[in-house]
């Protein structure tokens, strides 16, 4: 009996071992399992946090987005799809403009990087960097994979290439946050210094809520004494 009960249980062993692989990138970053060399947060003795939009751009909301940032004097950074850059390139150029930046979000956001070819992914990622350049006239190596799906493959790929890969450590977006009240409240409750932000200006029409959550979170964390600061000043601000 007890070789029996050791053989099942080595069994189910192996089996969690082998679909560890798979699991690991839909947990980061909200359930706390994090891969190496990625920055989830930067923490820092400065009462700052990060703000970061992506799948933009969208004709509607990230001009909408544009107008409070600018209301309330707050810098940001938006990670945008490659062919949503070129639809609507004013935008893009827009939001360069006004001082925010830029980071690549691939080119066409593919649902799973796990399942495409690294040549694929390059070119992904080459493409919308090419329209960050032209576009924003901006160079920030800075990447985010759809859905924050990763391996330590495409992880390596994307180091040996130069970017540094930013994931976030509190989205507003959440099947437990339905209005933009209880997204901004989810955000409001987990700030603290260094925190990385991830809120969407793009990809379906639910984003006026979004939107909202927005002016929300900046309102009450102003307040609170916090500062926003684009990725590149939390990277030079950090401990």
């Amino acid at each position: 009996m007890k070789s029996g009960k050791t053989a099942r249980l080595l069994v189910k062993i192996i089996v969690l071992i082998l679909l560890l692989p798979l699991v690991i990138p839909f947990l980061t970053p909200d359930f706390g399992v994090a891969y190496s060399g990625i920055i989830y947060e930067l923490p820092t003795r400065d009462k700052i946090i990060a703000l970061t939009f992506d799948d933009g751009p969208h004709p509607v909301y990230t001009p909408q987005i544009l107008d409070i940032l600018e209301q309330y004097q707050v810098p940001a950074t938006f990670f945008m799809i490659g062919n949503r850059m070129e639809e609507y390139p004013e935008i893009v150029k827009e939001v360069s403009a006004r001082g925010h930046l830029v980071a690549n979000h691939t080119h066409t956001h593919p649902q799973n990087l796990r399942a495409e070819s690294l040549e694929n992914i390059r070119e992904e990622i080459y493409q919308c960097q090419q329209s960050i350049e032209r576009l924003a006239n901006q160079d920030t190596y800075l990447f985010r994979p759809p859905r924050g799906i990763l391996n330590p493959k495409i992880i390596k790929m994307l180091h040996k290439e130069g970017y540094t890969v930013v994931l976030w450590s509190i989205s507003a977006d959440h099947h437990d946050a339905p209005t933009p009240e209880l997204m901004a409240d989810r955000v409001i409750k987990h700030a603290h210094p260094g925190e990385i932000v991830l809120i969407h200006d793009g990809r379906t029409d639910l984003r006026w809520k979004d939107v909202e959550a927005t002016r929300l979170i900046i309102k009450n964390l102003s307040k609170q004494g916090y500062r926003f600061v684009t990725l590149e000043e939390l990277t030079r601000k950090r401990s």
